[in-house]
């Protein structure tokens, strides 16, 4: 375990004012539509817990214990997976849910076909599904992968930046899935059948999709948006990690189509969405350097 240290404490202070900020907001919207959410209560007792928490680690961390370091480094990491899964709780009750046929419609008018349902059927190979699949469930390391090796290596800066873009970018999607929710093709049409299934990667990815998904969190995939957040922020600072990932950045693009998980635009909208935040993110960092 890498010392801790004092360096990146204003980007981690952002972080958890963006954190604590999209908590509180999102408790707000459990109060607001209490009567349509059964374990509101709770779910509202567990945010305000977990802002607690955030506001408890900025006053301990002075106390330069690794465990308290590592949590304090890593903890909007974990919450990546539990508030994706909340999404699904508030788009019910709070989305307008219309945003599911327009997608359909426009990927209709500017494709002429669904690629959601075509893709796959195109390239009915067991091989290239399996690499595809490979990709779709690598998505979920790729963060915590290019952190672990920053971290441990104790690049500090590289991986503070890696944890704001990145956390920026997830809870800008989920306030997008909660109000403006898409439903994914995985929901509403049969996956891909033989010869694909049955295959290891193949049912692991839908074995884990059926139990970790969130209905509505279609547009824009944040598997495309965080995954070329991640690989640009690798290409800034390490050229050949990026290099190496680079297979399965684009992998990850193709498999959400090819698995009948996104629609296209969903795919081109998550990486508009990565690239405006970068943009941001490096503007505000010239204006520091001035």
């Amino acid at each position: 375990m890498p010392p801790t240290r004092n360096n990146g404490r204003i980007t981690r202070l952002v972080i958890d004012l963006i954190v604590a900020v999209y908590l509180a907001f999102t408790a707000g919207l459990l109060v607001q539509f209490r009567n349509a959410i059964e374990p509101w209560f709770w779910l509202v007792v567990l945010h305000v817990t977990l802002i607690t928490g955030i506001i408890a680690l900025q006053r301990v961390q002075k106390l330069q214990t690794p465990v308290i370091g590592f949590i304090r480094d890593w903890y909007p990491v974990f919450l990546v997976s539990p508030l994706f899964k909340e999404v699904e709780l508030l788009a019910t009750v709070v989305g307008n849910w219309s945003l599911t046929g327009h997608i359909q419609e426009l990927e209709s008018l500017i494709f002429g076909v669904q690629w959601s349902l075509q893709l796959s059927e195109v390239l009915p190979y067991p091989l290239v599904s399996e690499y595809l699949h490979f990709c779709y469930i690598s998505y979920i390391l790729l963060l915590p992968l290019v952190g672990g090796i920053w971290y441990f290596r104790q690049r500090w800066a590289e991986f503070d930046r890696l944890i704001l873009l990145a956390i920026t970018t997830y809870l800008l999607s989920y306030l997008f899935f909660i109000f403006f929710p898409v439903d994914s093709p995985f929901y509403l049409v049969p996956p891909p059948g033989e010869p694909l299934a049955g295959h290891f990667f193949y049912e692991l990815v839908h074995w884990v999709s059926s139990r970790g998904g969130a209905r509505g969190g279609a547009f824009p995939s944040s598997h495309v948006s965080v995954s070329i957040v991640v690989w640009l922020t690798a290409f800034r600072y390490d050229r050949r990690l990026a290099y190496l990932l680079l297979p399965i950045v684009l992998g990850i693009a193709v498999a959400t189509v090819y698995g009948r998980f996104h629609y296209v635009l969903d795919v081109v909208a998550g990486g508009l969405l990565a690239i405006v935040i970068l943009l941001i993110h490096r503007f505000i960092e010239s204006l520091q350097a001035r």
